[in-house]
C-alpha cells in the first residue's frame, strides 16, 4: 500500500468518526431534550460544554447541531426567546421606560414562544431583569399622577 493511500484512508477514516460523533452529538441534545419543550440558557450553555469536550467538535458545529434539533423538534431556546423581546422592548420603550401594557405584551409573547413552560412569575422576573439591564424601568399609568408600583412588585 501506497503512502497516498494510507492518507486518504486515515482522512476517510477521520471524516466518518467526526460524522458519527456530529450524529451521537445531536442523539445526545435528543435525549436531553425528550421531557421538554425548552432548552434554558443553563442546558443549552451545558449541551453546547458536551458538544466541545465530549464529542470533540468545535463551538459552531455545536450550536448548528444544537439549532437543527431544535428547529426539527420544535424545542424553544430561550437565548433566541430573550432575544426577540429585547428588540421588542426596545422597539416599544419610550425614552428609558417600558408602559406596563408593552411589558405584558412582552410577557404574552415570552410566553407564546416558550410554549407556555415557563411559569408567569418567572417569566415576569426575567423581563424586568432585561428592562433593568438596560437602564430603563417601569413607566407611570397616567402621566405625573400614575404610579411606578406594577414595576415594583413583579
Amino acid at each position: 500500500m501506497s503512502i497516498t493511500n494510507e492518507e486518504e484512508l486515515r482522512k476517510g477514516r477521520r471524516n466518518y468518526d467526526q460524522e458519527r460523533d456530529k450524529s451521537k452529538f445531536a442523539d445526545y441534545i435528543q435525549l436531553h431534550t425528550i421531557n421538554g419543550k425548552v432548552i434554558t440558557r443553563v442546558d443549552e450553555k451545558k449541551i453546547l460544554q458536551e458538544g466541545l469536550t465530549q464529542f470533540g467538535l468545535n463551538l459552531r458545529e455545536a450550536q448548528g447541531i444544537l439549532l437543527s434539533v431544535a428547529s426539527e423538534r420544535e424545542i424553544a431556546l430561550v437565548s433566541h426567546i430573550e432575544h426577540h423581546i429585547e428588540i421588542y422592548l426596545q422597539q416599544v420603550a419610550k425614552g428609558s421606560k417600558v408602559a406596563r401594557s408593552d411589558f405584558n405584551k412582552a410577557v404574552f409573547l415570552y410566553r407564546k414562544l416558550t410554549k407556555e413552560s415557563i411559569s408567569d412569575v418567572n417569566i415576569r422576573s426575567r423581563i424586568k431583569q432585561m428592562i433593568e439591564q438596560q437602564g430603563w424601568t417601569g413607566r407611570r399609568r397616567i402621566l405625573m399622577l400614575g404610579s411606578k408600583r406594577w414595576f415594583k412588585k413583579i
